[in-house]
């Protein structure tokens, strides 16, 4: 298979997205273009890369030697940003959060849908596989019975981060940035075990951020059938597990342990599972894939040659849904009902 040709565009995240692109590893996708509204920062990246820069957006689109866009610009108005890539006959990898307007958000998943484009998230995945085929696995077959409660976490160290004028920087289009910027992660994948979510309440603190933004966060979220997912993010948690999502996920009948506890060894980026009923407990050890930007199925979908994503746009749309009902109640300090299409 020919690898998919990536014009790539916002530079101060994707930057990172570049080296994955350019990894002699990655047999599925290739850096063709890099575009920045700040052009010096695009062709300093350009030359680090050895791609040529392009000066604007419509420059990829109108490029026929790109056939997809790398999007790893803020989610604010992303969804406006992919309708013209997609309107244009090119697919999207983009990042999470995927925006922050859940009516455009769904507006064009489902055009896209319709033109037949394809557009990816590392967040959720498209597809189950590593840690999530196997929880999948255990809650298909129904051994822990119905899903009731779920305490999850993820954190780093960022340390004491000074305001950049960023979007970062603004509640607005950051609301309670760990769980925004960290959390959806674990959200995304609790998302595929619990539905209908009705309400949810935050607390946040500023620890050593020098940003408006807070640095310290939970979540708590109820959902209709009663369940209850309590959700942790942090940026000022130091030690050897960073950016690791751990899950604890109770039932009626037992419980998934994912990833609690320290990683094995040091560096180590494997997923530990632990399923505890009444008949004892089974372990697994799989390698860990919580949000990657899966390449080689982003490749076979853009060749068609497999099936559509397992990621619906309701599911996508849904944490989007949680982000905006947790920015009202980030700044109104109270419980907020979690609002519908």
């Amino acid at each position: 298979m020919q690898p998919v040709s990536i014009g790539l565009v916002g530079l101060n995240f994707g930057r990172h997205i570049c080296e994955e692109l350019t990894s002699p590893s990655n047999a599925f996708a290739r850096l063709a273009r890099v575009c920045d509204v700040d052009q010096e920062k695009a062709c300093a990246v350009a030359e680090q890369f050895h791609v040529p820069a392009a000066p604007s957006l419509e420059a990829l689109l109108v490029d026929p030697d790109i056939e997809a866009i790398g999007l790893f610009t803020g989610p604010n108005g992303r969804a406006e940003l992919i309708r013209r890539i997609i309107r244009a006959g090119k697919d999207v990898m983009t990042t999470k959060p995927f925006e922050v307007d859940p009516t455009a958000a769904l507006a064009v998943l489902q055009e896209a849908k319709a033109l037949g484009r394809v557009i990816h998230l590392n967040s959720p995945n498209p597809r189950p596989y590593g840690e999530m085929a196997v929880i999948d696995a255990w809650l298909s077959a129904g051994v822990i019975g119905h899903p009731t409660l779920a305490q999850s976490s993820v954190w780093c160290y960022y340390g004491p981060t000074a305001a950049d004028g960023s979007w970062y920087d603004d509640p607005l289009r950051c609301p309670v940035a760990p769980i925004f910027r960290l959390g959806i992660y674990p959200l995304n994948g609790l998302l595929t075990i619990f539905s209908d979510p009705v309400s949810i309440q935050v607390t946040h603190t500023r620890v050593e951020t020098q940003r408006i933004t807070p640095d310290n966060a939970a979540a708590t979220i109820r959902f209709a059938d009663g369940a209850i997912v309590n959700l942790l993010a942090s940026f000022v948690v130091g030690g050897n597990d960073y950016y690791k999502n751990s899950l604890t996920l109770c039932g009626t009948k037992g419980v998934i342990y994912y990833q609690v506890g320290p990683r094995p060894r040091e560096g180590s980026w494997t997923s530990n599972l632990q399923l505890a009923t009444e008949d004892g407990i089974e372990e697994r050890t799989v390698t860990c894939h919580a949000g990657e930007y899966d390449w080689e199925f982003f490749a076979h979908r853009v060749r068609k040659e497999v099936a559509e994503d397992q990621t619906t746009p309701a599911q996508i749309v849904s944490a989007i849904r949680i982000m905006q009902a947790m920015s009202r109640a980030e700044s109104s300090g109270e419980t907020v009902r979690i609002g519908k299409e």
